[in-house]
């Protein structure tokens, strides 16, 4: 009977949890998303934390095994691995602070420019195709200068609208109200991520000793043996795509700043940004950026689909193939299913991290649950 009642007296704090966070839901305005925002509001901290500490712990691994010498005194441990996280952040802030006094200033002055010399480059662009057109169709030509009249005149609107002081103002306060968020949460993060690596052998202790804890020895190996192959399936992808985008924003700004292509920093960046998403990405990134080089110059234009193509064909054949840790194990229509489930939720940074967690959810459910029931019933399919 003691038993009993010591058994369902644990169970009673998560019974009160959940009735607290149904009266919560079901008595007030808020709604589910809004209870999920704040509740990411209150661990945004460790996220960002985790995050950075998921991936800099390769680095520090590399450190440790090949540039400090090993040692068994503790306190020569710890002093080693404080050094090794600091040369770390060090190097890392050191390329960010790089990429932001040289790139980001490059990019406003180019934004600017284009925005005060818009009238202009519509303008030229008008010309260049009504010319075009009229040696073809002069209706067709009449009809393409009527619609960019009118498109010319919603972008002077805009940009009016935009460029409106008290319009302005209020973009800029809430601009400033997010980054300051965002700024707060990396620096928190930052000072956890620091926890986190210092101690990570310890946190890995307490965790595999809660699980197989409440799990039995087996269901906690298969656990553990599970979270191994995540951890390689997360971790092979983001890298990979990461090394891609980097190679490819290189390449960017070594072809198109030589051709005096406008916003080449810009187009550079947007181009590998978007090329981490699977199959659609390319298309996200590259029509938004011929599109922009066209309205400065047709050539210009010309010269930045080129190089897509190009660039293209580059990464499917050699960068892709060369970096071969992007391969998750999963089908073209598995991908194209995670980019659009995960575009759907999570916006852009869903489509990225989707094609991870669809084959996440093959490897537990198909590769795993799937093969056991058939083998379970002496299936062989």
């Amino acid at each position: 009977m003691k038993n009993w009642k010591i058994r369902y007296l644990n169970v009673l704090p998560v019974l009160v949890i959940a009735f607290l966070l149904c009266k919560l839901i079901f008595t007030t305005n808020i709604s589910l998303s809004s209870l999920f925002s704040m509740l990411y509001s209150c661990i945004a901290y460790f996220v960002y934390g985790l995050a950075f500490a998921y991936f800099l712990n390769p680095l520090l691994v590399f450190i440790e095994r090949n540039i400090v010498k090993k040692t068994d005194n503790q306190k020569k441990k710890n002093i080693k691995r404080g050094i090794s996280i600091a040369v770390i952040y060090a190097v890392v802030l050191g390329f960010i602070s790089i990429f932001v006094m040289n790139i980001v200033p490059t990019i406003v002055s180019g934004l600017n420019d284009f925005i005060n010399g818009l009238p202009e480059y519509l303008n030229n662009f008008q010309i260049w195709v009504t010319d075009s057109l009229r040696s073809i169709n002069p209706d067709l030509a009449k009809n393409f200068e009527g619609y960019m009249s009118n498109f010319a005149t919603n972008i002077y609107s805009w940009v009016e609208r935009e460029m409106d002081m008290a319009h302005v103002g209020k973009t800029v306060t809430t601009a400033v109200s997010g980054s300051a968020k965002t700024v707060i949460r990396v620096v928190f993060g930052i000072v956890i991520s620091i926890y986190f690596l210092f101690g990570k052998e310890e946190l890995t202790k307490h965790f595999k000793r809660f699980i197989y804890a409440v799990f039995s020895r087996e269901r906690a190996e298969t656990i553990m043996n599970y979270g191994k192959a995540i951890n390689k399936i997360f971790f092979d992808f983001i890298i990979s795509k990461l090394l891609q985008a980097f190679v490819i924003f290189i390449l960017g700004l070594i072809i198109l700043v030589p051709f005096d292509i406008p916003l080449a920093p810009l187009i550079s960046l947007l181009l590998a940004l978007t090329n981490m998403i699977p199959y659609i990405g390319p298309w996200l990134g590259g029509i938004p950026s011929v599109l922009l080089a066209l309205v400065f110059n047709p050539i210009k234009g010309l010269i930045v689909l080129l190089f897509i193509i190009g660039m293209q064909i580059v990464d499917n054949l050699f960068i892709g193939p060369k970096i071969m840790s992007d391969r998750v194990g999963i089908s073209p229509l598995l991908v194209i299913a995670g980019v659009a489930i995960g575009g759907t939720f999570g916006g852009i940074i869903g489509m990225f991290i989707g094609v991870p967690l669809v084959a996440v959810i093959k490897l537990v459910f198909y590769d795993s649950f799937i093969e056991q029931r058939l083998g379970t019933k002496n299936i062989n399919l």
